[in-house]
């Protein structure tokens, strides 16, 4: 069986140099998106395996806009061009194995139908912001993450909105010479309609079975409307997968799905960044580890390096018990 992993990475070489070497193996195959605002070339001079591919069509993957959707998707249609099955599993390059690469194949051979992605209805992922998901436009101002404006419908906002969000795109795009900026505006005078009855979402990692991997793909192909529409949906990375599968499984009961199988801790800090694991975190760990998980994030190697080792270490001793 063959293991293939999409891996979304804008810095740390050294970082994702050490997860490839421990993820490399016998039929596995990496697809490694660097963004465009990095240099790849620090990348390729550190990993340079014949089963690694470096994704020659790159995007500026900024955060909560829908470059990371098409990083994604460029990484599964490299996947699908190699026709190879298995399971894609999607990582950034932050993220680490809680287990070693024979278990992580010995899970998969025993789960071929299933996928992994974590789903709820957006109204209770999301219970206090999923309106404004769906029904506003979001708009990137500039690269600089969070500077970007929420698009409503005009008829549905109070006056003062209204002229604060006409003056913030003429402003933006007056100063950046950038015409397509100022006619933004007429989106406030389109009311956003989407493409779905329903939406879902969830944690933005997920593991595909080959199948269900080419369904996605031609979803996205037949359904140029929803891809149209989520370009400007906010944070699309944690809806735009969970809504097609949804729709998939609801159609084909052979479509099964179990939750995301990488572990993230979103409570542990005051503000909505995941928190950065390190050495005095190995018994939490441990335990997502005991509870079925495969994977972790994130991981900041030139804070704290050790608790990679540590994971290595736990890894191998179970391996030979």
């Amino acid at each position: 069986m063959f293991i293939h992993y999409i891996i979304l990475a804008h810095h740390f070489p050294t970082q994702l140099k050490k997860l490839v070497d421990r993820l490399n193996d016998e039929n596995v195959y990496f697809y490694i998106h660097i963004d465009v605002t990095s240099n790849i070339q620090s990348f390729k001079e550190l990993i340079s395996h014949s089963n690694v591919i470096f994704l020659e069509k790159r995007e500026n993957a900024m955060w909560g806009n829908f470059t990371i959707v098409q990083a994604t998707l460029n990484g599964m249609n490299e996947v699908l061009k190699y026709g190879r099955g298995g399971f894609t599993i999607l990582l950034s390059g932050q993220d680490y194995p809680l287990v070693s690469n024979q278990v992580i194949k010995r899970f998969f051979s025993t789960h071929l139908t299933y996928n992994f992605i974590d789903i709820k209805p957006i109204q209770e992922a999301w219970p206090d912001e999923y309106k404004v998901k769906i029904q506003t436009y979001y708009l990137n101002l500039t690269q600089k993450r969070g500077n970007a404006l929420f698009i409503p419908y005009f008829l549905e906002i109070p006056l003062i909105s209204f002229l604060k969000t006409i003056f913030h795109l003429m402003k933006h795009g007056t100063r950046q010479k950038n015409l397509r900026l100022c006619l933004q505006v007429l989106k406030l005078f389109k009311k956003r309609k989407s493409p779905t009855p329903d939406h879902y979402g969830g944690s933005q990692w997920w593991a595909f079975n080959h199948e269900t991997l080419k369904m996605i793909l031609n979803y996205v192909d037949e359904k140029p409307i929803f891809l149209n529409f989520h370009r400007y949906t906010y944070i699309p990375d944690e809806i735009f997968f969970h809504t097609i599968i949804k729709i998939l499984a609801d159609k084909n009961s052979e479509i099964k799905i179990l939750p995301s199988l990488t572990y993230v801790n979103w409570k542990k800090l005051d503000y909505d960044f995941p928190a950065v694991f390190g050495t005095n975190d190995l018994d939490e760990l441990t335990k997502a580890k005991e509870n079925g998980k495969l994977f972790a994030r994130k991981f900041e190697a030139h804070i704290d390096a050790g608790i990679l080792d540590l994971l290595d270490e736990a890894a191998y001793l179970s391996d030979k018990q």
